[in-house]
């Protein structure tokens, strides 16, 4: 066991060893390498004011101690280090649990080759996050082990579930969704349990969520009283969701499908690829052949208590962004929800191994693996493509223009800017994967600012040696003495003028008033392929438990026919909502 926990530990640099290597940043990093050496307490204040002052704490001491763009490599170094760690924690925790070796060390393998994973391992500013999760994961082992202690060591007991609490309230105070990852572990420990009784085993998850809630709302707590005593000022972004119904619905369409579909990118330009919807397909239908095994084995309770997992796991490891008002469904918030549906894909299809006793287990375990390498091989590929090759050429572009600067000349530099549909890579999600950094001005003074400082480190006013200034319409012909050209294509004027703004989230918006009347909930939701193959599975789900539970023939015969019911009545409902804003707008000219 200790050398497996030692492969594991070692996966994470196999996998994005090439890429976190490379001379690379991202957008906000070239900011915070200037912030942390020419303005100090500025990155702490600025994640205090989001609620995570440790997270500004550790970013400042660290990337003062990088300097410059190179050493940026070192802190994707500590990300990977926390990742390996993670995986050799969880792996070492799954086993206590009670669960077997190679499926053990295949879901710890697993959660460090998802795409927040990726975030986390080639963003440098991410590095903060991989100690969050392993405080999530701490703070499990110690409930886990507090939970368990005997009645006559209560005492005991509640000890290790207060250390369990702060531990997790660190970990929030770090970043607010990796603590969550206690979820991940909870869903992990619930599939392996053997008790058939849904209220122990809601009491059973109940405590556990007890000293998760007491967690974040320590943190709470405190982020509150700093801002009361007025140690640090609240975020414009500190502000509570309250349109939760609409909320959901967001949910449901925009961020549920990018955890189902576990290792396959979103694209933000061209819309989800077809292997996506076939990967979020892929997941419901094992999860629920899984479940409907679960019924077969443990009764309808065992149907229950996987559903129920399932609903309260799931909020659990979102209830952090899904609370905030900020709508931004990016991966980097996501490591939590894509971990529980993994370990609930993982358990499934060890489930249906089990239908097969001879040879089902080793072909379930066989599957998992070929999972899990297909997973490494797209997060090597795409640590590359999506982060250290396109961020590269964008800096090797800036230094040709850095390179020609010289002292005492004072010369006229102008950066055209790039659009993000501009991307050099393959493909592009929001501010993540394959995004551009050199959007706004204000990147790419903070870049070119950078390298100045890497070429001329001895100089104390790097902003005296030249003159600066950035945008998207390109200069008249010789104004600028250094022009910086970082489009990848040429396009038409007029269009580019039209193109998409600089990424910001969708609350942000202020053409909110040049828009139409918005769409119906219920059409917006029946216009995304998630939620429509949502619905089309649940009357799949429950024709497959009629055929796999172990109940009566009545029983049986009642859930096919709810089956037929639920297709005819769900077609139904999909197209009343396509139709809706038809007949909104026809029934003014019917009246008339």
């Amino acid at each position: 066991m200790p050398a497996t926990a030692a492969l594991l530990f070692l996966l994470p640099w196999v996998i994005y060893g090439s890429a976190i290597l490379r001379r690379y940043g991202l957008r906000d990093d070239y900011a915070i390498l200037r912030e942390a050496r020419e303005e100090p307490g500025k990155i702490l204040r600025v994640c205090a004011a989001m609620g995570r002052p440790l997270y500004g704490w550790l970013l400042e001491v660290s990337t003062r101690e990088a300097g410059t763009i190179t050493g940026l490599s070192g802190l994707r170094m500590l990300s990977v280090t926390g990742l390996g760690l993670l995986a050799a924690a969880v792996f070492l925790l799954l086993r206590r649990e009670g669960w077997r070796t190679a499926p053990a060390a295949l879901v710890a393998a697993l959660l460090t080759v998802m795409p927040p994973a990726q975030v986390i391992a080639s963003w440098s500013i991410c590095w903060p996050q991989a100690v969050a999760l392993l405080l999530g994961v701490g703070a499990f082992a110690l409930a886990r082990r507090g939970l368990a202690m005997p009645p006559e060591a209560a005492w005991r007991g509640r000890a290790w579930c207060l250390a369990g609490a702060v531990a997790l309230c660190a970990s929030t105070l770090i970043y607010q969704v990796s603590g969550l990852v206690f979820a991940v572990l909870l869903a992990a420990a619930l599939v392996m349990r053997e008790d058939a009784d849904l209220r122990a085993t809601a009491r059973w998850m109940a405590r556990h969520l007890l000293v998760m809630g007491g967690g974040l709302a320590l943190a709470l707590v405190l982020t509150r009283l700093s801002f009361l005593l007025g140690l640090f000022t609240p975020s414009p972004r500190m502000v509570l969701e309250k349109h939760l119904l609409d909320k959901t619905a967001w949910f449901v369409t925009q961020v549920l499908p990018n955890a189902l579909a576990l290792p396959v990118l979103n694209d933000t330009d061209s819309g989800p690829p077809g292997g996506y919807w076939l990967m979020v397909g892929l997941t419901l239908t094992v999860v629920a052949l899984g479940t409907a095994f679960q019924g077969r084995r443990a009764g309808r309770a065992g149907v229950a208590e996987w559903l129920l997992a399932l609903v309260v796991l799931s909020a659990a490891a979102y209830c952090a962004s899904f609370l905030a008002k900020e709508r931004w469904p990016t991966y980097r918030t996501l490591y939590a929800l894509t971990g529980v549906w993994s370990v609930f894909f993982a358990a499934s299809l060890l489930h249906l191994g089990r239908g097969w006793p001879t040879h089902g287990p080793r072909v379930a375990t066989a599957l998992l693996g070929g999972f899990v390498a297909v997973s490494a091989l797209l997060a090597h590929q795409q640590s590359l493509e999506l982060f250290a090759l396109p961020q590269g050429r964008e800096l090797a572009l800036m230094e040709q223009g850095a390179r020609q600067v010289e002292p005492g000349q004072r010369p006229r530099v102008y950066v055209i800017t790039v659009l993000q549909r501009d991307t050099s890579a393959p493909r592009r999600y929001l501010d993540e994967f394959g995004s551009v950094s050199v959007d706004t001005d204000w990147v790419a003074r903070e870049l070119f600012h950078a390298l100045l400082m890497e070429r001329f480190p001895a100089e104390r006013d790097i902003s005296g040696l030249y003159r600066f200034a950035a945008g998207a319409i390109p200069p008249a012909s010789g104004t600028y003495d250094i022009l910086i050209d970082l489009r990848q294509r040429q396009r038409d004027s007029t269009l580019a003028a039209l193109e998409q703004r600089p990424i910001q989230p969708t609350y942000l918006a202020d053409d909110a008033d040049l828009r139409g009347p918005p769409l119906p909930a219920l059409t917006q939701l029946c216009l995304q392929p998630g939620f429509v193959l949502l619905l089309g599975l649940v009357p799949l789900g429950l024709l497959c438990l009629g055929v796999m539970t172990r109940a009566r023939r009545s029983v049986r015969a009642g859930l096919m026919a709810l089956t037929i019911l639920l297709s005819l009545g769900l077609a139904r409902l999909v197209m009343m909502g396509l139709m809706e804003p038809i007949f909104a707008e026809a029934g003014p000219v019917v009246r008339e």
